[in-house]
């Protein structure tokens, strides 16, 4: 492996390494049938929740602002008139005019403390007659405030009064001072306002977070019901547009298979099978994504070798693929029968009919501008490959295919298609093209005729750091019998090297050829029909 390789791989072992615990988790989430099934609502109730939240919020900050102005506009209005009245008798020094002008404003904002300084910061009057004839005494930690019409407000802690908001005023004479206002209220007024404002706002998110939950329940409900209608409907469906439904033949871990009939009302029938998401996967938008992906990729495609694609339905906010039905088993199902390997004229057809199939994938070109599409499958395993009683061989499923006219669903270190099957750079993590089929093929190839896995992998940590670098058998290691040149062919369909593997399937295909006339092999359709009759007709 060269050291580019290398780096690669380990670039790609460490993204899959970080984001291991965060696809696990997110993985269990987005498989979770509730938030799927909620997945819109749940979006759309997320943001008006957040944004009453975020209203709510900045009310009650505004509506404690509000408080906190009206606090201390209050108290600078009252120092405001009262320093008006007391000038006249502070130069008079006329105590009890003083004095009473204290006991007023204690009836108006009843402050913890009220007092008249002179022009030396001397009491004069005040509300404790203990202060009088006193230095007024400096709060601790004192913070301004602000400074309102000429009235200073402070904030500070006095021994015998606690923490306080401090409002004083200068009094000046023919601009020279006479003396001073000081007087403080309880700054524990403004810490329960706040708590009073920070406990509404509690309050309202409580109520908000309590309907959410109260919405999200009721909707929840609703769409299970619906669900289950649809899905109740479905079951009793006969039929899906113009296709007459039969039977379920078959389930996988995405969609299901149903048997049915094509009739057009001048009588002609066919039967096709049709595809449907499973019913709990029916809300994941990127299951529909990759399910109607796969339908445009498919329908494209018109090949001998090519499950064929006839339509895309959406009824009762479900996803149908009307498509080929292709009576028979999938190479998988086979290998599994035979257990041992397949003979070498079985082994070259199916080979050479499936790399007609991707060949014609491969080169497919766009009906208008004619330029290639460069469709490449990236799932070539025996679960796609489909073998017919009538001795057809067909691939399919190009559901994760990638083509250059289609939106890529894959993200850098993210390995798609099954991993015992996938190429060195499909297991780099690099961008990969018609080559890989060429190598997951060369896979298949090697293993139907020695009816052993090249490949045994638990989990993609484990491919990326082998696929790249162990060296594969020679088929004839395994299988002593088989010819020399077929080894050769195998060989390179499986070099790790893209520039000494095949460069497209044709020369794969047309090799196969060459070598079937070379060994007088005239393997052909109707013995693959009596291979299937004689192994599964009467299963």
């Amino acid at each position: 492996m060269s050291v580019t390789d290398k780096v690669s791989t380990t670039m790609t072992w460490a993204k899959q390494v970080t984001t291991g615990t965060f696809k696990s988790v997110t993985g269990t989430l987005l498989q979770n049938t509730f938030l799927h099934r909620n997945r819109k609502p749940l979006t759309v109730y997320g943001v008006i929740w957040l944004i009453v939240v975020v209203l709510s919020a900045l009310m009650v900050r505004n509506a404690a602002k509000d408080f906190r102005q009206e606090f201390l506009n209050k108290a600078v209005i009252a120092a405001t008139a009262m320093a008006e009245k007391i000038s006249a008798p502070l130069l008079e020094n006329d105590i009890l005019t003083l004095n009473v002008s204290i006991g007023e404003l204690e009836k108006k904002i009843a402050p913890v403390f009220a007092g008249i300084l002179d022009h030396e910061g001397v009491v004069i009057a005040h509300s404790d007659p203990d202060a009088m004839n006193l230095k007024m005494e400096a709060p601790e930690k004192k913070r301004k405030i602000t400074i309102q019409n000429g009235v200073t407000v402070e904030q500070g802690v006095l021994p015998k009064y606690g923490k306080t908001i401090l409002f004083s005023k200068e009094l000046f004479y023919s601009k020279i001072k006479i003396g001073a206002l000081v007087f403080g209220l309880d700054a524990q007024i403004l810490g329960k306002s706040a708590t009073r404002h920070n406990l509404v706002f509690l309050g309202i998110l409580a109520l908000s977070v309590i309907f959410f939950l109260a919405l999200v329940f009721i909707t929840d409900r609703h769409l299970r019901n619906k669900a289950a209608k649809e899905l109740e409907a479905f079951e009793s469906m006969e039929t899906v547009g113009p296709y007459r439904l039969k039977e379920k033949i078959a389930q996988g871990g995405m969609a299901e298979l149903y048997l049915a009939d094509y009739v057009r009302e001048d009588g002609f029938k066919r039967t096709v099978a049709i595809k449907k998401i499973l019913p709990h996967l029916a809300q994941n938008q990127d299951f529909v994504a990759m399910f109607i992906r796969e339908a445009r990729l498919a329908a494209m495609l018109q090949h001998p070798n090519i499950v064929q694609i006839f339509d895309l339905i959406k009824l009762m906010n479900l996803h149908f693929i009307a498509m080929e039905y292709v009576n028979g088993k999938n190479l998988a199902e086979i290998m599994a029968h035979e257990k041992s390997g397949l003979s070498v004229e079985l082994a070259l057809f199916l080979v050479q009919k499936i790399s007609s199939g991707l060949h014609y994938s491969h080169s497919k070109k766009d009906a208008h501008t004619r330029e290639p599409l460069n469709i490449v499958h990236r799932d070539i395993s025996p679960q796609n490959m489909l073998i017919s009683f009538k001795g057809e061989v067909k691939i399919s499923d190009f559901g994760i295919s990638k083509a250059r006219s289609e939106p890529s669903f894959t993200q850098a270190g993210v390995i798609k298609g099954k991993i015992s099957y996938l190429s060195p750079e499909q297991a780099l993590g690099k961008e990969v093209d018609h080559q890989a089929d060429i190598y997951s093929l060369g896979i298949i190839f090697h293993e139907i005729l020695t009816g052993k896995r090249v490949y045994n992998f638990s989990n993609e940590l484990e491919a990326i750091r082998t696929i790249p670098t162990m060296k594969i058998p020679d088929v004839t290691e395994l299988r002593a019998d088989l010819p020399k040149p077929l080894a050769a062919i195998i060989a390179k369909c499986l070099e790790k090297n893209k520039a000494r593997r095949y460069q497209t399937a044709k020369e794969l295909h047309d090799d196969l050829v060459s070598l079937k006339s070379e060994l007088q092999i005239s393997f052909d359709a109707s013995n693959l029909a009596e291979f299937m009759a004689d192994r599964f007709k009467n299963k």
